[in-house]
């Protein structure tokens, strides 16, 4: 089987994150994605970004950095990339909206099977959720999850709120690298090159 990773990233690491200049980016810690790509066999150096976006005509587009994507009032989403052919691939998508944002960790194993992914989301009723899933190789899950205080981060029990953003709340969840929405905007990032 052919390996989807050749074609859809670069042949040198590819930075993922460039927190100064994008501001939901200040509420996810460097040292959380760097130790997440770390776990996902990915060494993350903090300098530029491989930035994709949707928020132009709801196509992913890849842009030089965060401040030439077009603004969304009601909700933006941006994807950060970073990995090598035949090796494991992090992608930290980031949402903000008026009432909430997330982040979502995924990392994709050599063969473009997702192995591992981490969620955290954040409201402005001084509240987050949080989870992490890992997936065998036969794909089986195994969870965890909390809601937190974001005042100090500290487990609370599940606020009554949390029912009216329930949908918003779920992450999504992409088995195969190739099904990530991101995924033709990637390839022919790559061809180009």
């Amino acid at each position: 089987m052919a390996n989807p990773l050749k074609k859809a990233v670069r042949t040198t690491w590819i930075p993922l994150l460039l927190l100064s200049t994008y501001p939901i980016q200040a509420n996810a810690s460097a040292g959380n994605v760097v130790a997440f790509a770390q776990s996902c066999g990915v060494t993350a150096v903090i300098a530029s970004a491989r930035i994709f976006s949707d928020n132009d005509k709801n196509r992913w587009k890849e842009y030089a950095n965060p401040k030439q994507i077009p603004e969304n009032g009601e909700w933006s989403e941006m994807a950060y990339v970073w990995g090598t052919p035949n090796s494991p691939v992090v992608i930290d998508v980031e949402g903000v909206g008026q009432d909430f944002s997330d982040s979502a960790y995924y990392c994709f194993d050599a063969s473009g099977k997702l192995s591992r992914l981490e969620h955290e989301f954040r409201t402005a009723w001084d509240w987050g959720f949080t989870e992490e899933k890992q997936f065998d190789s036969n794909g089986r899950e195994t969870a965890k999850s909390n809601f937190f205080s974001m005042k100090d981060r500290k487990e609370i029990p599940r606020p009554q709120s949390a029912n009216d953003v329930r949908e918003a709340m779920a992450v999504k969840v992409y088995k195969r690298l190739s099904d990530v929405p991101l995924f033709s905007a990637l390839t022919n990032a790559a061809k180009n090159e």
